[in-house]
């Protein structure tokens, strides 16, 4: 019947994860004959692959920086109809694949692609501060697809979709996954949220972590921007303290105190963004990692 589903999973420092990444894969109720997995490393200082793996899963080597090179090189090997792309620190639950490509499937005109919720998880009965704010701040998916695109930590598309539009843009080192699904709607394709469609992302544990994603992300919204938009950004991330302490005052799942803390925890992460922001507005070379 050949190759349904191709995963595709860029990976840069983040090996030991991955064996945690493959089992919930493996544990999938999609039939594992129809899946292929592809691990593309993006030039870490040491690939530790698990002592045996599947035969369905193949490692490759994409020597381009950036997480939408490595997707790009790994779609260009995929042999699946369906493509999708998660992230190292992901966990899928176990009905992952099944949700995503029923959705797909169920489109006849073949014009649609599909988001999954993003659960943010943490192995620590007592998370860091930095645990926690990563864990309120989140990755609100289906907040993502009401403004048209999704986060690649849990996202499928066909391969008509890829033939049209084309990759992700590799110039970009964060945003390129906006940009993705945005010309994928202006080609007329479609976005869905599949709510059972589930993907557990692990929540960043240092400081360090938070900022050089924080770092990364501000440049990569200044990055191939008209000079209109980079106003718009400058104009946003001075406001953003208001606009983001609401959004993580008003996440009631979580407990006031980790509101409290993320809050105070995101007013640091914005003087970082606001220095990247000058720092980048001046002609400095974005974050790539």
């Amino acid at each position: 019947m050949g190759i349904h589903v191709s995963i595709i999973v860029p990976v840069f420092e983040q090996w030991p994860m991955v064996p945690d990444l493959l089992d919930c894969l493996k544990g999938q109720t999609y039939p594992r004959s129809l899946i292929e997995i592809i691990l593309v490393d993006n030039g870490s200082s040491e690939v530790i692959l698990p002592d045996q793996l599947e035969p369905n899963v193949q490692v490759l080597r994409c020597k381009k920086k950036g997480a939408y090179a490595a997707r790009n090189y790994g779609v260009a090997k995929a042999q699946g109809r369906w493509l999708l792309f998660t992230d190292a620190d992901c966990l899928p639950g176990r009905s992952w694949v099944a949700q995503a490509v029923s959705a797909l499937g169920a489109d006849r005109t073949k014009r649609t692609f599909v988001a999954g919720r993003v659960e943010s998880m943490t192995d620590n009965g007592q998370p860091s501060v930095y645990e926690i704010f990563d864990m309120v701040r989140g990755i609100p998916q289906a907040h993502y697809v009401r403004r048209g695109y999704a986060a690649t930590a849990n996202l499928a598309v066909s391969r008509t979709l890829i033939s049209e539009v084309g990759g992700f843009n590799e110039q970009l080192y964060s945003g390129g996954d906006a940009d993705f699904c945005h010309r994928a709607r202006r080609r007329g394709f479609n976005i869905t949220y599949v709510e059972a469609a589930v993907v557990n992302h692990r929540t960043r544990t240092s400081w360090n972590e938070i900022a050089t994603k924080a770092r990364r992300v501000k440049g990569g919204q200044l990055t191939c921007k008209s000079n209109r938009y980079k106003v718009w950004i400058f104009i946003r991330t001075i406001l953003s303290p208001a606009i983001t302490s609401i959004r993580l005052a008003s996440c009631s799942q979580f407990p006031l105190k980790y509101r409290l803390i993320a809050s105070f925890v995101y007013i640091k992460v914005w003087r970082v963004e606001l220095l990247e922001l000058i720092r980048v507005g001046f002609g400095g070379k974005p974050e790539r990692r």
